[in-house]
């Protein structure tokens, strides 16, 4: 993928979303669900408290080792800090060979590159961990906190198998948990209607 097509991907974000995977994916759980009208999965959380995320390889579909990949993962710093990270040996066993740099974004963003004897078709492996702070900065905006979106991706025979990843890319939105929808007047009218109905009850 060219650098203006990455670029083009972060002016899209609000359009990423997860769809079902029939095929070899990058994704991370939780996924959570939809909670407002736009296209991106929401996470409710509320500031101060610790979210913990697990990053998975499905190589179904494949004819050879997933031999290298190539990650963009991008991160709202301002409303998720990370506590810790780290790649699980299963990871570190398929692609001894690890390196990350950074990428322009409209948040923090970098390329994570990784090679090595691979995966095996049809395996499903946990490649990372991490767990984050949810910071002062946590707002519904509507725009993807965390996304992790497949660059490129070569299997042992060294054919391009970029396209067989579907679906290409999964972003999360965190935001408050949402208020109760519940009217306050409303509330106040039941109440008092309650209370009239006990005071004619105990009048008779």
């Amino acid at each position: 993928m060219r650098f203006s097509q990455i670029c083009l991907l972060f002016t899209t974000f609000p359009l990423i979303y997860t769809s079902q995977a029939f095929g070899a994916s990058v994704s991370f759980a939780p996924t959570g669900s939809q909670l407002d009208n736009d296209l991106i999965p929401d996470l409710a959380t509320n500031i101060g408290e610790s979210l913990d995320f697990s990053f998975f390889l499905d190589t179904t579909g494949l004819n050879a080792n997933l031999t290298s990949l190539e990650l963009l993962f991008a991160q709202d710093t301002s409303e998720l800090e990370t506590l810790t990270v780290a790649r699980t040996d299963a990871d570190i066993a398929a692609f001894p060979t690890f390196s990350g740099v950074p990428t322009p974004g409209t948040i923090p963003s970098a390329i994570f590159s990784r090679s090595g004897p691979g995966i095996a078709p049809d395996s499903l492996v946990e490649i990372v961990v991490t767990t984050y702070l949810v910071q002062p900065g946590l707002i519904n905006d509507g725009l993807a906190d965390q996304l992790v979106t497949v660059i490129s991706a070569t299997d042992a025979n060294g054919t391009d198998v970029t396209s067989l990843f579907e679906p290409v890319s999964q972003s999360v939105d965190v935001q408050p948990v949402p208020e109760s929808s519940f009217p306050l007047g409303l509330l106040i009218f039941v109440t008092l209607g309650f209370s009239l109905i006990k005071r004619k009850r105990l009048s008779k």
